[in-house]
């Protein structure tokens, strides 16, 4: 009967693994020659693998800073204001994705506060981004990286994920470990009492084969 039970609980708690799946996350995987220090990329630039610069241009960090994951990071503003995109394969219709992130402030100047937006779109959906904060690094090699979230519900099999900084200067706020992951789903509130008629079934039939 326990074994019962607690397969039942299973079938009821666990979430499907989410097949959803953001290329790239850490930037550490360019098209061309791996860049050293740093590098300007222009608009339309597809220097890093899967994603592709919008508008304004964005650097590449290699080893300018200390990065969150790997050895990689982008600064969204390159001369100004820049933007970054990839898409985010494998999404089921209807379900909410958290979208994950690591955020710092460029240490070397600018405004002490460092703004983007980030936001998912898809051919005839579009939503309102969400901004996040953070503010300038204390030196280089401590950057604070903080995790930042966004949730959203999927409305395409294939959607577009874009960060854009909202802070002027050539100092913008730098992301890395892009990744994301499936919103688990709370049990219904009628599940204790499907598990109490499970386990009266099993005790039942326990019962009837004594």
């Amino acid at each position: 009967m326990r074994n019962l039970v607690l397969a039942a609980v299973l079938m009821m708690a666990v979430t499907p693994a989410s097949a959803a799946v953001i290329r790239n996350g850490s930037f550490e995987t360019q098209t061309s020659t791996q860049v050293g220090g740093s590098a300007l990329l222009a608009p339309g630039s597809k220097a890093i693998k899967f994603w592709t610069v919008g508008s304004g241009d964005v650097d590449l960090i290699s080893s300018h800073w200390t990065a969150s994951a790997g050895s990689n990071s982008v600064d969204l503003n390159g001369t100004d204001t820049g933007s970054i995109s990839t898409n985010i394969f494998g999404l089921t219709l209807g379900r909410i994705y958290n979208v994950m992130f690591d955020m710092a402030g460029n240490p070397d100047g600018g405004t002490k506060t460092k703004q983007i937006q980030a936001s998912v779109s898809s051919a005839g959906t579009v939503r309102p981004p969400k901004t996040f904060s953070t503010v300038q690094a204390q030196s280089r090699s401590a950057m604070n990286w903080s995790t930042m979230v966004f949730r959203f519900t999927a409305s395409a099999p294939t959607q577009l994920l874009t960060f854009r900084s909202i802070s002027g200067s050539a100092f913008g706020a730098a992301i890395d470990n892009v990744r994301i992951a499936v919103q688990p789903v709370p049990l219904p509130a009628t599940a204790p009492l499907a598990l109490l008629g499970l386990a009266g079934l099993a005790l039942l039939r326990r019962r009837k084969t004594v």
